[in-house]
């Protein structure tokens, strides 16, 4: 399986029991994003998990087509 599949269906389970704990999607989705960025930080380093973060922000706009460079 690959990494991003494996990070799709995680999402997906988050999101399924988001729904039958009647929690809002946003902030499951929000605390998936402040606890990815604690564990990346503690697996990376924060300077790694900066540039990550500023990549994806400066690429927030959608003119990337990530869903198909992840696909591959």
């Amino acid at each position: 399986m690959r990494k991003y599949s494996i990070a799709k269906q995680c999402t997906a389970a988050a999101l399924t029991e988001s729904k039958e704990e009647k929690i809002n999607d946003i902030d499951v989705l929000e605390a998936l994003i402040i606890t990815l960025i604690a564990e990346m930080t503690k697996t990376a380093g924060a300077i790694r998990t900066a540039e990550v973060i500023d990549y994806e922000l400066r690429n927030i706009s959608g003119g990337l087509d990530k869903d198909f460079l992840r696909s591959r």
